[in-house]
């Protein structure tokens, strides 16, 4: 178990004042916009604070038997789904998602790339380092954010929680709202990344880049998620594991068996287009497609015959191959 009181660099004879103090002293040291290093180590001061600034969280966290040290065999019946309960909700702790289309290329997925992106978030406000301004403990549920009640007789009495009406459940009330983002501890940013994009991904696919969606005073912040659209250009396409090329070509190079040329992601590809080809009909180079865990997919050129204009000299080179 993560000892709080170090990671805040307090003790538990520390009043309140002296952990907030203390927080916001060490917060505005490993914010993410003054310390670019310093995601994880404020991530971990926020949680920290979370626990030892609530009442009933610190007690819980301060006594970890459930008899709190009062004897007892340490049996409870509800400590196992409890503590599942409580691990599940730990986890869904975070800040909204931030979702966001990226187009890409076929030759992206194909290559692997880097792609830098711009994107609008909700970050935290820098005055108040996200706590929306100056706020006093609840006295109606002490800071808890919840009023308790029970429910229940004898053995199968239960404690409920249930939203502080007061305070709306966030344990504090607001006393002295921050000038720059009027309490809400929020303000807008423009964000910038690099997103690596994997080899093969697919149209309608999602990455998540962890930490980087919009910021929660009450969640920190949540993953951004990116929805992958691959665009076709430049003639290519992309379909499961086969690259697509649509080629046109004139009617003289086919008759002339003329070899052509073929752009492709790991270079120049020449080859020479049987005369019986017809528009549409796809030529196929085995393995020269999106590479797999199961293998390599094949590359394949759409052709598209071209009804030119052939002079005489070309006419001539026609007749004299028609001969041979």
């Amino acid at each position: 178990m993560k000892d709080y009181y170090k990671i805040l660099g307090v003790n538990k004879k520390s009043t309140k004042d002296e952990i907030k103090k203390s927080y916001r002293k060490l917060s505005k040291k490993y914010h993410p916009d003054v310390n670019p290093d310093g995601d994880e180590k404020f991530k971990e001061i926020s949680e920290a604070y979370d626990v030892l600034s609530d009442d009933n969280k610190k007690s819980q966290y301060d006594n970890p038997n459930p008899f709190n040290g009062r004897g007892g065999n340490g049996f409870n019946p509800f400590s196992e789904f409890m503590g599942q309960f409580r691990s599940q909700q730990q986890r869904r702790r975070k800040g909204p998602d931030k979702k966001i289309n990226m187009v890409i290329t076929p030759i992206d997925s194909f290559k692997g790339v880097s792609k830098d992106i711009t994107y609008q978030i909700n970050h935290t406000c820098k005055p108040c380092v996200g706590s929306g301004g100056k706020k006093n403990v609840c006295q109606t549920c002490e800071g808890s954010g919840n009023i308790r009640r029970k429910v229940g007789s004898g053995f199968f009495t239960q404690v409920i929680d249930t939203p502080c009406h007061k305070c709306r459940g966030n344990g504090q009330i607001m006393i002295d709202p921050c000038f720059e983002c009027g309490g809400s501890g929020i303000k807008q940013k423009i964000e910038n990344i690099s997103v690596d994009i994997p080899v093969n991904i697919n149209n309608g696919e999602f990455l998540r880049v962890r930490g980087k969606g919009d910021f929660s005073p009450d969640n920190g912040f949540g993953d951004l998620i990116l929805q992958i659209e691959v665009r076709n250009t430049d003639g290519f396409e992309k379909i499961n594991n086969d690259l697509i090329y649509n080629k046109s070509i004139g009617i003289y190079d086919l008759i002339m068996d003329n070899e052509i040329k073929l752009p492709h992601p790991d270079g120049e590809l020449t080859i020479r287009v049987p005369k019986n080809t017809q528009t549409g009909n796809p030529l196929r180079l085995k393995s020269k497609g999106y590479k797999t865990n199961k293998g390599v997919g094949d590359f394949y050129v759409r052709i598209s015959v071209l009804n030119e204009e052939i002079d005489d000299e070309n006419k001539k080179n026609i007749i004299d191959k028609l001969k041979q």
